[in-house]
C-alpha cells in the first residue's frame, strides 16, 4: 500500500512539472519610454507624466498560469468625459508623438481564467505650452466736457497650457510691476477660455507707446521653454 502512495506521488509530482499549477493573473504596469517624472499621488495612483510630441511607452508585466492575455482600455482625464474607444490586446502600449488629448487613466487587465482577473492603472498627464495670442482693445471716453479725450488701450494675452502658465508682462525689456505704475492694471477676465491675463494701460502717457510682450511660461516643467509674443503700441494704433 505504502509503495501505491509513493508511486501515485511521482506521477502526479511528474504531471506537475509537466503542466504547471494554475494560478490566477497577476498585473503591474511599468514605463520605458521617454517621461518627465512618474509619481505616485495621495490616493496611491501612479502619475505618468510626458511632453507633447514624445513617444509612451507602457508595458504591463503579467504572471499567472495559463499565461494570461492582456487588454489595455483608456479613460479620458476627467470623470465628466466619456469613455474612451482605445483597446488594445498586447503586453506593450506604445503611443508615439502623444497628443494632449491622449492624456487620461490607462488600464491593464490580464486575465487567464482562474480567479478574478488582474486590473492596474497609471494616469498618464500630458504637459504641453502653446505660442501666446496678443490681442489689443481700446476706449476713448471724453473726459470734463470735450476739453481732452482719455485713451485707454487693453492687451490681452492668452494662452493654452498644461500645467497653468505663469505670465509676465514687459514694457521693453523691462517686467512691469503693477504696484510700482499707477498707470497699468493687471487682471485675468471672468469666462475666457484658456488662461487670460490683461494688461489694461490706462489713460495712455508718453511713456506708454513702446514695445510690449506677454512672456508665458510652465517653469521648465518637461524641459518645455517660455514661449512669448511682441505688440508694439504706437500713437497711431
Amino acid at each position: 500500500m505504502e509503495l501505491f502512495w509513493i508511486l501515485l506521488f511521482s506521477v502526479f509530482h511528474r504531471y506537475v512539472q509537466t503542466q504547471g499549477v494554475y494560478a490566477p493573473a497577476n498585473a503591474q504596469i511599468v514605463h520605458s519610454g521617454q517621461t518627465c517624472v512618474v509619481k505616485e499621488d495621495n490616493i496611491s495612483e501612479r502619475i505618468y507624466t510626458i511632453r507633447e510630441g514624445d513617444t509612451l511607452v507602457l508595458q504591463c508585466l503579467v504572471k499567472g498560469h495559463p499565461r494570461p492575455q492582456v487588454r489595455w482600455t483608456k479613460t479620458a482625464g476627467s470623470a465628466s468625459d466619456k469613455f474612451q474607444e482605445t483597446s488594445i490586446f498586447n503586453e506593450t502600449l506604445r503611443i508615439p508623438n502623444i497628443q494632449r488629448v491622449q492624456g487620461g487613466r490607462y488600464y491593464c487587465k490580464a486575465e487567464n481564467g482562474v480567479g478574478v482577473a488582474a486590473i492596474k492603472s497609471i494616469r498618464v498627464d500630458v504637459q504641453y505650452l502653446d505660442k501666446p495670442v496678443l490681442t489689443v482693445h481700446q476706449t476713448v471716453g471724453d473726459v470734463r466736457g470735450n476739453y481732452y479725450q482719455e485713451k485707454t488701450v487693453f492687451l490681452r494675452c492668452t494662452v493654452n497650457s498644461n500645467p497653468p502658465a505663469r505670465f509676465i508682462w514687459k514694457r521693453g525689456n523691462k517686467p512691469i510691476e503693477q504696484s510700482k505704475d499707477n498707470g497699468v492694471d493687471i487682471y485675468e477676465p471672468l469666462y475666457t477660455q484658456g488662461e487670460t491675463k490683461v494688461l489694461k494701460l490706462k489713460n495712455l502717457r508718453p511713456q506708454d507707446f513702446a514695445n510690449y510682450t506677454c512672456q508665458v511660461s510652465v517653469r521648465n516643467v518637461c524641459d518645455i521653454s517660455d514661449s512669448s509674443v511682441t505688440f508694439r503700441l504706437t500713437n497711431t494704433t
